[in-house]
């Protein structure tokens, strides 16, 4: 039994150590995140909704909105949902300049004006090109978070949407997405995620030293006897040609999906 339970203490131990240094890190972030408060009288940011376009329900549209109000202090960034039937912006590009406009003009930010806000524009008006364009718009520490290919992402989620369907419910799973990507205490700053290093790193470490003892065990003192003579097999590789290939990596400049200036964000159109 006591050979059974050693492949456990070096993996015990290092879920201690785990543990030990993770979780002071995340009481010290959980008690930052907690004393923060928000710094911006420029912007009501009990605004999370505004449904021009008549898409939900006076009750889907309350439902929704403190669902936002919530995600708001858990990712430290002002949010609006914008609703629009609007022909005259019927090009994702004109889209994409709404959203980002609608967050200057309206000097949003959780922590300043122009700070960490994020502003999601659902244009329902098939003008222009003939498609449903959508931006979101992302200014500040929230971009540290959710970057341009974050932003475009978790938009296919409104591929599930048609002309005439109720868009609360897609609205309320985008919602939960910017919770689970832009809140401060995400992974790795969570108790679970420091559970599931320590145990993957755990059964690593008994996988590999499981193998190495079954190694112990393929090589015995008869291996190399045939009759009473001992008999070696020795094979040896001769290399005459040496070659290098190189290769040479190109750099991005730019990134992808985002907006000018301090904005960032992604598009989708539908």
């Amino acid at each position: 039994m006591k050979s059974y339970f050693k492949y456990f203490k070096i993996p015990f131990i290092i879920a201690i150590v785990i543990t030990v240094i993770a979780i002071p890190l995340y009481l010290k972030k959980k008690a930052d995140f907690m004393a923060s408060e928000r710094n911006n009288s420029s912007w009501d940011n009990t605004v999370t909704v505004i449904d021009a376009a008549d898409k939900m329900t006076d009750e889907e549209e309350q439902v929704l909105g403190e669902q936002i109000r919530v995600i708001e202090d858990k990712c430290q960034s002002d949010i609006v949902f914008v609703i629009l039937n609007d022909p005259a912006n019927g090009y994702l590009d004109s889209v994409r300049r709404l959203a980002d406009s609608f967050s200057e003009d309206n000097h949003m930010g959780y922590d300043y004006p122009g700070g960490s806000a994020i502003v999601f524009v659902d244009n329902w008006s098939r003008g222009g090109d003939g498609g449903i364009h959508s931006w979101m718009s992302t200014t500040g520490n929230i971009r540290d978070r959710i970057d341009n290919d974050d932003a475009t992402e978790m938009l296919n989620v409104l591929d599930e949407l048609s002309d005439d369907d109720d868009p609360y419910y897609v609205y309320s799973k985008l919602a939960a997405s910017i919770e689970k990507r832009g809140s401060l205490l995400r992974a790795p700053y969570s108790v679970g995620a420091v559970l599931i290093v320590s145990l993957i790193i755990s059964v690593i470490y008994i996988i590999l030293n499981w193998h190495s003892k079954l190694g112990d065990v393929t090589v015995t003192s008869g291996t190399y006897l045939e009759g009473k003579t001992a008999k070696f097999r020795v094979k040896t590789d001769t290399f005459n040609h040496k070659t290098v290939t190189s290769h040479k990596i190109e750099r991005s400049s730019g990134g992808g999906g985002g907006g000018g200036g301090s904005h960032g964000g992604g598009g989708h159109s539908r």
